[in-house]
């Protein structure tokens, strides 16, 4: 008795039913599941504040440290082709060479705008230090950035990259102002996805595109490590999304899907780690062991998380 009124505590803010069942128990919080929609939920432990993200978040790392990341070394090597593959594929007028040549890593680059997009201005949503938008605005891009991390703010303005501090709704963007919207593992920290979406749908122009990823609850790897996967993230992920309920928040908030696929981003290597399953002494052949596995992983559909393209309605 008790367990069912705390399940039905909260309701689901895509469906809005009050009936689910607990998916997982990662203690002090439980993952509640809608049983109408299926969307998955956190309640319990300290979310009626909302997480606190501050300069210990891993959003917030200097965008100057990153950039000098580009320099000599084995790391200075992995992020200057890292590096250049964005700039190959963001570069829309880039030839078929620089792309292939690019090709080992293309899957580590998230939420690319699509080559076929008309217009250059972009809004990142929880634009994090800036780096995508310095990336971005390199190849041509009019680009800004909001963010609610006042670390990860400074880090930006710092580098001369314009990201704006504050809620998305509260930064005065006029409807239409933009011809994408990224947003890139952000929806599933705020507590109201359909509003963070149908605000999205005002700020776009005809023809402009949203960029979305989420982790994908539904995956091997969630199922794999249970409440110890690092896509859970917790507090900071107040939802947990499947391609089901991704599908049906953006057509609830208005949205024509042009694409849904998996793109992970690394969650298998990452729990590995947190579980200490890894010596020290083969973390970069198990790292490399793991982004083989993520690629298979994505070609059967099966990776941890979920890139989809969809256009206002």
């Amino acid at each position: 008795m008790a367990e069912a009124a705390a399940n039905a505590a909260q309701s689901c803010r895509l469906c809005g039913s009050t009936e689910g069942s607990i998916a997982l128990r990662p203690e002090p919080f439980r993952l509640v599941r809608c049983r109408r929609c299926g969307l998955v939920r956190t309640e319990g432990g300290p979310l009626s504040s909302g997480p606190h993200y501050d300069d210990t978040y891993y959003s917030a790392h200097a965008l100057a440290d990153t950039i000098a990341s580009l320099g000599n070394g084995p790391k200075g090597a992995r992020a200057r082709l890292i590096d250049f593959a964005y700039s190959a594929y963001l570069d829309r007028a880039g030839s078929r060479l620089r792309r292939l040549a690019s090709l080992p890593v293309r899957n580590r680059l998230g939420g690319l705008p699509p080559r076929w997009l008309q217009g250059n201005d972009l809004l990142d949503v929880g634009s994090g230090d800036g780096d995508f938008l310095r990336r971005a605005g390199a190849a041509g891009f009019r680009v800004v950035g909001q963010e609610i991390n006042p670390d990860a703010v400074a880090s930006a303005q710092a580098m001369g990259v314009d990201v704006r501090l504050g809620e998305l709704a509260d930064l005065g963007f006029r409807p239409g102002s933009f011809d994408a919207v990224r947003l890139w593992h952000v929806l599933e920290h705020v507590p109201e996805p359909l509003t963070m979406l149908q605000l999205a749908h005002r700020l776009l122009r005809p023809g402009g595109v949203l960029i979305i990823g989420v982790p994908d609850f539904d995956s091997p790897a969630r199922r794999l490590f249970g409440s110890r996967w690092s896509g859970l993230q917790l507090p900071f992920h107040r939802h947990h999304f499947t391609a089901a309920t991704l599908r049906h928040a953006l057509l609830a908030s208005h949205f024509r899907l042009r694409s849904l696929r998996h793109r992970s981003v690394g969650t298998i290597y990452s729990s590995l780690i947190g579980a200490r399953r890894i010596p020290a002494l083969i973390s970069a052949p198990a790292w490399l062991a793991c982004l083989g596995l993520d690629d298979l992983l994505d070609i059967l559909t099966q990776g941890d998380s979920l890139e989809a393209l969809a256009i206002p309605a």
